[in-house]
């Protein structure tokens, strides 16, 4: 089987606001077929029976429950007559901080490059189970006021995305707090030297973007060399650095499609590509879209607003 067949592509929310709500009651059973995404799903069981299956496990559900669907994995659910279930699906990337601390280094992180993974069920008998349950219908209410949002009032909808976030936030500490959080190995114990080091390398990267960046540079902030540097930055950051400085130039790039008028030749030269090619394939890559599409998508919600607007 060639999982590659079963991505889905469809967008989950915007490329503003990557997170989506699905809900679903029927009167006939509904198979949701195997598939798997990019993104995290939190699905919640709220009525009737189900069946999940996930990376091949079968699991029966009794509701209320909650499903965590990590990315990447397959996974394919029945909906049965009766039953109530809604999703939420969310980029990672939501939850990641542009300043890098013990909590990105120990929580966030891991969880993006999946050494830190979220319970596969979380039943109504687990101890958690009320706070998660709270927190989620919390979020359920604003992604619904954000949906419902006319175009013209950004600051509700800012307001409700962010609060979305911090429900998200709320979860994390949760399970945190509870031990509930799953490690698939060991997390790297960063000591204060560490992140310092870390602080280093990141800053300087984030400095230097448009210009080339050698592993040597790099490896000499820390005072080791390239081969060691190499282990030592995928360890602690879950990316290898040229994937890491292609994520740092793609949002640079980003950024300047929305807020200027350059060609996009222009600004792949400006945020250290070379290749316009690359650069597309790469863009793409992380955001899911061509560079062009980015900037048309945001320029069409943009006039959508001016338009309700005037």
């Amino acid at each position: 089987m060639d999982i590659h067949s079963l991505k889905e592509n469809a967008r989950h929310g915007t490329v503003i606001f990557p997170l989506a709500l699905y809900e679903w009651s029927g009167t006939e059973d509904w198979r949701v077929s195997l598939h798997w995404h990019e993104e995290m799903e939190l699905v919640y069981f709220k009525e009737g029976t189900f069946q999940a299956w996930l990376n091949t496990k079968e699991f029966l559900i009794n509701s209320p429950a909650f499903m965590c669907i990590h990315a990447g994995e397959l996974h394919s659910l029945i909906l049965n007559a009766g039953s109530l279930e809604s999703a939420v699906v969310f980029n990672l990337n939501i939850l990641s901080f542009e300043h890098y601390d013990a909590i990105q280094a120990k929580l966030i992180r891991p969880l993006m490059d999946g050494r830190l993974r979220l319970p596969v069920l979380i039943e109504h008998s687990d101890p958690v189970f009320p706070g998660v349950k709270s927190y989620y219908e919390k979020m359920e209410d604003a992604l619904k006021e954000m949906n419902a949002c006319s175009p013209e009032d950004e600051i509700a909808k800012n307001s409700a995305y962010l609060q979305i976030k911090l429900l998200l936030f709320d979860i994390l500490a949760l399970l945190y707090k509870n031990s509930s959080l799953i490690h698939v190995k060991n997390i790297c114990n960063e000591n204060e030297h560490q992140i310092e080091n870390l602080k280093k390398v990141l800053s300087y990267i984030n400095d230097r973007y448009a210009s080339p960046i050698c592993l040597d540079e790099l490896a000499s902030l820390v005072n080791l060399n390239t081969q060691y540097f190499c282990r030592y930055f995928k360890e602690n950051i879950g990316k290898t650095t040229t994937e890491y400085i292609n994520e740092v130039r793609i949002e640079k790039a980003a950024a300047a499609l929305l807020e200027t008028d350059d060609k996009i030749i222009t600004i792949a030269q400006d945020t250290g590509f070379d290749n316009i090619g690359y650069f597309i394939r790469r863009f793409r890559q992380i955001k899911g879209v061509t560079p062009s599409a980015y900037r048309s998508e945001y320029r069409k919600e943009s006039k959508s607003q001016n338009n309700a607007i005037n």
